[in-house]
């Protein structure tokens, strides 16, 4: 008879066929030897020297981040915050040995000009950004005196790269509402009259609406916002097919969303009518946040206002849209006092008294 010795650290289940299997939680690396048998634990032995072997450094950044991502400040941020750090920080695994005292901005500019290259201009930036929140919380503990991000220049969007997420035009948001069957027709409707994200708007409960009202702490910032359902909202919410689900969005089998299982959807919905010419390219769920946003500006929303109406916790994108309205108006205004061939008192004249010769062909 075998003699099975309990391991801990390890994860046992069945798979679709009935079989024992485990796998090292650390690692997430599979075990092939029998669950508790003198070669298992060897194997388990053998993984956990190599996984103690790629451990950081003392002193080192991977030690740094590590510490950065237990800290309770970053865990109190919303989860959505939280996994987007951690995802641009793997990027800076084959770093993880280095000394943080060794880094510097050349160094750092070399590696942002490498992400640029490889991933693009707006991953690069976040990843610098993220990274200087690491420093600075390793200089408050004295593992380094210098923040080297400080010194490095974001890069820069490639000329003519056109800008992410646009405005959509008005009728680019009546044909998609128009057009879209009902399980994304809810969630394009939340985006396009609130300017919720996109995970806000799928996963927003029914009980978020009362007495006419969305309530809700935004899943990026935690902001807590109240807004009116537009008479345009409550007529889709109306109209839509009843589900089961706890969120108001829902697919046609009547489950929550997932992105994932969105994103599909709406993308092969949204080629379809940019191939029939309906709606232009680069068509974002994401761009009805910013054609909302643009909206108040251009409707002399106050920034705090606007700010307050999309959860935002600065005002610098508030500011963004209201640069960008007041930016329009004066265009127009400069534009409606041009008169590069004189004609101005020919016009006029047109409007007083009828048709005047202008020699214009």
């Amino acid at each position: 008879m075998v003699t099975r010795v309990p391991v801990k650290g390890i994860k046992r289940y069945r798979d679709r066929h009935g079989k024992w299997r485990c796998y090292h939680r650390k690692t997430g690396k599979a075990i092939e030897a029998e669950y508790g048998t003198a070669e298992f634990i060897a194997e388990v032995q053998a993984i956990e020297a190599r996984f103690k072997a790629k451990a950081p450094l003392p002193g080192s950044l991977g030690v740094a981040i590590k510490a950065y991502l237990a800290w309770d400040h970053f865990k109190s941020l919303a989860e959505a915050t939280q996994a987007g750090y951690r995802r641009y920080l793997k990027f800076l695994d084959p770093m993880n040995d280095m000394p943080i005292r060794s880094i510097d901005a050349p160094f750092l500019a070399e590696l942002r000009d490498l992400l640029a290259k490889e991933r693009g201009q707006r991953q690069a930036n976040y990843v610098l950004s993220v990274l200087h929140n690491v420093f600075e919380f390793a200089i408050e503990r004295g593992w380094t005196k210098n923040n080297p991000v400080t010194h490095v220049k974001r890069a820069k969007r490639p000329r003519g790269k056109p800008k992410a997420n646009r405005p959509w035009t008005l009728e680019e948001r009546r044909t998609v509402l128009e057009e879209a069957p009902w399980q994304i027709k809810v969630p394009l409707a939340l985006a396009m009259f609130t300017g919720l994200r996109k995970r806000d708007c799928l996963t927003l409960p029914k009980s978020a609406i009362r007495d006419g009202v969305i309530c809700l702490d935004t899943s990026k910032t935690g902001e807590e916002v109240q807004i009116p359902v537009h008479p345009g909202l409550q007529l889709v919410l109306e109209a839509a097919p009843s589900h089961g689900a706890a969120t108001i969005a829902a697919t046609t089998n009547g489950t929550p969303w997932t992105e994932s299982g969105f994103n599909s959807v709406w993308d092969r919905f949204k080629d379809k009518l940019q191939e029939q010419g309906r709606v232009g390219g680069r068509l974002t769920i994401h761009g009805l946040r910013h054609t909302v946003g643009a909206m108040l500006a251009e409707s002399e929303a106050s920034l705090d206002d606007i700010r307050r109406a999309l959860g935002q916790k600065t005002l610098a994108m508030a500011q963004h849209y209201s640069e960008r309205a007041k930016k329009g108006s004066a265009v127009r205004r400069a534009v409606e006092k041009l008169d590069p061939l004189g004609t101005r008192d020919c016009l006029t004249e047109v409007s007083n008294h009828g048709p005047v010769e202008t020699g214009l062909q």
